[in-house]
């Protein structure tokens, strides 16, 4: 189901992630990580092994820019082994509707608090797993969770705004 607009989306993603959301610090603190979106409107029908593919490469391209050796790369492709699952949790898709119906997870498909729930669960895991290996200390817990839940809910909220434009085309 990937295809030329799906491909230009990720570069476009890839470009703001690179260029200008790896910069900003809201408060020092929350940083948007968008790439994810890439891997959450794949749809449930995708093999496994293109989720893992995909997520190591569009994490490996932003470690090569951010300076972040291996940590995107290694929370991506988690985010490409559970999305599934994620999907089918939060998004309340179920595999036998899947195989009819291949189309990309998204505020139109789900409706607003399911596909709002799919997509917090996985950043949420995302922010977790990165700041985690960023931080590898239980020295500064506050800070940690602070960075964890401000990217987050930052993340989530630039995901939802592209996905709205993104659903009315």
């Amino acid at each position: 189901m990937i295809n030329i607009r799906t491909i230009g989306l990720l570069i476009v993603l890839l470009a703001l992630q690179v260029l200008i959301f790896n910069h900003v610090h809201i408060c020092g603190y929350a940083t948007p990580m968008i790439c994810i979106y890439f891997l959450l409107i794949m749809p449930l029908s995708t093999a496994r092994w293109a989720l893992l593919l995909w997520g190591f490469a569009i994490g490996l391209v932003q470690d090569m820019f951010a300076n972040t050796p291996g940590m995107m790369a290694a929370t991506l492709t988690l985010i490409g082994l559970v999305q599934p699952k994620l999907l089918t949790l939060f998004g309340g898709v179920d595999k036998e509707d899947d195989k009819e119906d291949e189309t990309m997870p998204s505020i139109a498909k789900l409706g607003m608090f399911p596909f709002i729930r799919y997509a917090f669960f996985g950043i949420l895991l995302q922010c977790t797993v990165f700041y985690l290996l960023e931080t590898f200390s239980f020295f500064s817990v506050a800070d940690t969770l602070i960075n964890i839940l401000g990217s987050t809910l930052f993340s989530l909220l630039i995901i939802w705004f592209i996905d709205s434009i993104r659903s009315k085309n």
